[in-house]
């Protein structure tokens, strides 16, 4: 009987022992589920970024300790990212606005063909006098063959 009764203090102990273990791993996605929440609310919740925060909330919980220094650091680290993000965001949209507005261009616009700042190119001028001077050869022919 003695080792009976040995037996169920063990098993309590055990039962104890485990249900710490599972409080502790209850209290830390606790802690996961606020930090990611608060972050998402602090930089946004679209998928590229909510995914980052997830990832970035779960290594610091495995692998740091939860001190204020540490807090900072992954606070910045996710407003790094998010912020190259946003940016990046910016650029694709801005590049696909311009392709999306971009028809042909006018003869003017391109260079070589038109008038740039209010002067005319100098290619431009060249080809105006020799089409002008073309046009006087071909009259003085006229006159000579009659």
């Amino acid at each position: 009987m003695a080792s009976q009764a040995g037996r169920s203090e063990h098993k309590s102990q055990m039962s104890d022992t485990r249900r710490e273990k599972l409080l502790d791993i209850q209290k830390r996605e606790q802690l996961k589920g606020m930090l990611t929440n608060k972050f998402k609310l602090k930089y946004g919740s679209n998928t590229n970024v909510a995914a980052y925060i997830d990832n970035e909330v779960g290594k610091f919980l495995k692998n740091d300790r939860l001190t204020e220094e540490n807090l900072k650091k992954l606070d910045n680290k996710i407003m790094r990212e998010a912020e190259l993000r946003d940016k990046k965001d910016a650029v694709l949209s801005d590049h696909k606005s311009q392709k999306g507005s971009t028809g042909p261009k006018s003869r003017a616009s391109r260079p070589g063909t038109g008038a740039v700042g209010g002067r005319i190119n100098n290619d431009d001028a060249v080809s105006v006098a020799s089409s002008k001077m073309s046009g006087a050869s071909r009259l003085s022919r006229k006159s000579n063959v009659s």
